[in-house]
């Protein structure tokens, strides 16, 4: 593939809803999350692209650069909607859960989302494969805020 693009995705606040749900819900969110990611590749990508799970939340998707914004776009639409099932009524209704901080306080966490960072060949300029993914990473964080 010679026009690629690198997608660096990561769950937002979901070790706060592992923390909440504990860890069979939040084993189900990363199925989830996967399966989202191969419909919304299988729609908006190519057969040629690849899907991984990097560990934890964190996941990839190596696709044709025409498609990355398409299935960056759609991949976070589909979370933001379908996520929601995986909460009880009342987080849904009120929008966040409580979770506890580093300090031990029980503080309000906002529902998951997913960070998506986006890198490509005619976007940066790489020296080798740390540096892809060292920007993926960092266009990621850029991204969530």
């Amino acid at each position: 593939m010679e026009k690629w693009a690198l997608l660096d995705i990561r769950i937002n606040q979901y070790n706060d809803f592992n923390e909440v749900y504990g860890f069979v819900a939040a084993h189900d969110i990363i199925r989830f999350t996967a399966m989202v990611m191969n419909e919304v590749v299988d729609r908006f990508g190519t057969t040629d692209d690849f899907i991984g799970h990097a560990g934890g939340d964190n996941f990839i998707i190596i696709t044709h650069e025409d498609c990355a914004d398409d299935i960056t776009q759609n991949l976070k639409l589909r979370f933001a909607d379908e996520v929601l099932s995986h909460y009880n009524f009342l987080d849904r209704e009120q929008g966040y859960i409580w979770s506890t901080n580093e300090s031990g306080e029980s503080v309000q966490t906002t529902l998951m989302t997913l960070a998506i960072g986006v890198v490509s060949p005619s976007r940066y300029q790489f020296a080798d494969i740390r540096e892809i993914t060292e920007m993926a990473a960092e266009a990621r964080r850029a991204e969530a805020g």
